[in-house]
């Protein structure tokens, strides 16, 4: 019988998994950054790079930490860059 391992492994799996995470988050982190630089650009305002790079840590952690939940959050961040979008009239 196999064992049941839940969201707990070796972390061998959990490096590969936040390697293979960072392929989807860095673009998501640059897309949101650059999508809030764009807005704050009209209203003469700028986010630093320090930024970028603290959205891209939050997610390596996020997918180090929830490997199981993480493409749910990562689908639900896209879902609102769309509506943002959206909303802003892109």
């Amino acid at each position: 019988m196999a064992r049941n391992s839940g969201q707990g492994g070796p972390i061998e799996s959990r490096l590969i998994s936040l390697f293979a995470s960072l392929f989807f988050s860095v673009p998501t982190a640059a897309f949101i950054w650059l999508g809030v630089n764009k807005e704050l650009a009209f209203w003469g305002g700028f986010l630093s790079s320090t930024y970028l790079i603290a959205c891209i840590i939050i997610f390596a952690l996020l997918a180090l930490l929830l490997p199981q939940l993480f493409p749910s959050i990562l689908g639900g961040i896209w879902r609102g860059i769309v509506r943002v979008e959206r909303w802003w009239g892109w």
